[in-house]
């Protein structure tokens, strides 16, 4: 009903609109579709995919009921229409747009950009006002700087669960971080700035300045690497989730010394390379004797088993989700033989490699088969 009276249906086909290119389509209550169109083989538009509807942001729901008061319905309806369009997704529009360049590349084959697409003339406005950034600033500075600043302070005290969080506040509902409109240098660059801001705050919370500053070189890495806007929305959460983790630990550890501390990350970082403690040492700014008694007494383990310990609990990881062999993993992380690391591994585990990736195996198998059995059985109820 809202499509085709809010004159979105109208529209669509109307002589205005570019058939080749996906157009955004919206209706008086703030919702928004993305259509594309398919051609018969004359080269005739005659099938029209769509995508929606969905809500923009949160401001767009909290708008419905003045929305529907507009359009003279009862009481009664307005009610069960809210309730209805309170289950319609919230999507921000730079998270349609690549729903949209992915349906037009479905359909077409061809790729589309933001400049390509199209907007119905009554939302272009407020489309410009979400989809465009500081060099037209229409861009709430102070609410950026107050979500910044929010998740610096988490990243500070070591808050593991800062993206949940974040995300339960509605602070990545409409990530303003990132726009298709902004080159992806720029945007890469917004990255660069915030991992460093990141790496500060986790030296604040306690974090080693060494830990830290590998974490942001790592991030930044990730940054450079990235070729989407989505993936750089997923970084910076995962970054976000690795800072306030690793201040959490340091913090939960403080008889831990930060040369130990830093001494651990770099046998985590580095688990498949030839690990020499003459190197590590080095690495750590002390001598190989003070650095193995000074481990051995903070962790309570030798600085030699800690290395195998890691390198067995990697392992078991491959083990499960790979398809490597026994000897693959062994020749990958320095166990120098098959038997040895066999014999490591039992005294770790228990049982030996293969045992333990049949063992696991046959465990997701019967557990899947019962999931299987209790869905068969929620069913015939």
């Amino acid at each position: 009903m809202f499509f085709s009276t809010s004159g979105c249906l109208e529209y669509m086909f109307s002589p205005e609109v570019d058939t080749s290119k996906p157009v955004f389509l919206s209706d008086t209550i703030g919702m928004l579709w993305v259509a594309d169109y398919l051609y018969d083989e004359d080269g005739r538009p005659n099938l029209v995919m769509v995508i929606g509807p969905v809500f923009s942001s949160e401001s767009s729901v909290r708008g419905i009921e003045d929305s529907l008061r507009s359009l003279n319905f009862s009481h009664q309806v307005r009610k069960n229409m809210i309730q209805i369009m309170q289950k319609v997704p919230i999507v921000p529009v730079d998270m349609m747009h690549q729903y949209a360049a992915m349906l037009h590349y479905t359909v077409t084959g061809e790729i589309a950009m933001a400049h390509d697409f199209q907007f119905q003339h009554s939302i272009q406005k407020d489309l410009e006002s979400e989809l465009t950034y500081a060099s037209v600033g229409r861009v709430n500075m102070e609410r950026q700087r107050m979500t910044e600043e929010t998740i610096l302070q988490m990243i500070r005290e070591g808050n593991p669960d800062c993206t949940r969080l974040m995300q339960e506040r509605g602070k990545f509902s409409r990530p303003d971080d990132y726009r298709l409109e902004l080159s992806q240098r720029e945007n890469k660059n917004t990255m660069v700035i915030f991992a460093a801001l990141c790496s500060r705050a986790a030296m604040e919370g306690g974090l080693s300045p060494k830990i830290a500053k590998d974490l942001e070189i790592k991030y930044i890495t990730k940054t450079e690497q990235a070729k989407t806007v989505t993936e750089l929305v997923n970084i910076r959460e995962k970054m976000m989730e690795e800072f306030a983790s690793r201040v959490h630990q340091c913090r939960n550890h403080l008889e831990v010394s930060r040369v130990v501390q830093e001494c651990c990350e770099y046998i985590q970082s580095n688990l498949l390379k030839p690990l020499e403690l003459s190197d590590i040492a080095k690495e750590v700014g002390y001598t190989e004797y003070y650095l193995t008694k000074k481990f051995n007494k903070e962790m309570g383990v030798r600085l030699l088993d800690y290395i195998k310990d890691s390198r067995v609990e990697l392992a078991k990881i491959w083990l499960l989700t790979t398809q490597k062999s026994v000897q693959e993993i062994s020749d990958q992380m320095y166990f120098g033989s098959r038997n040895y690391f066999t014999k490591v591994f039992r005294e770790k585990v228990g049982v030996t490699p293969a045992a333990y990736r049949e063992q696991m195996a046959a465990g997701q198998a019967m557990g899947k088969t019962e999931r299987n059995e209790e869905n068969e059985a929620e069913k015939g109820c």
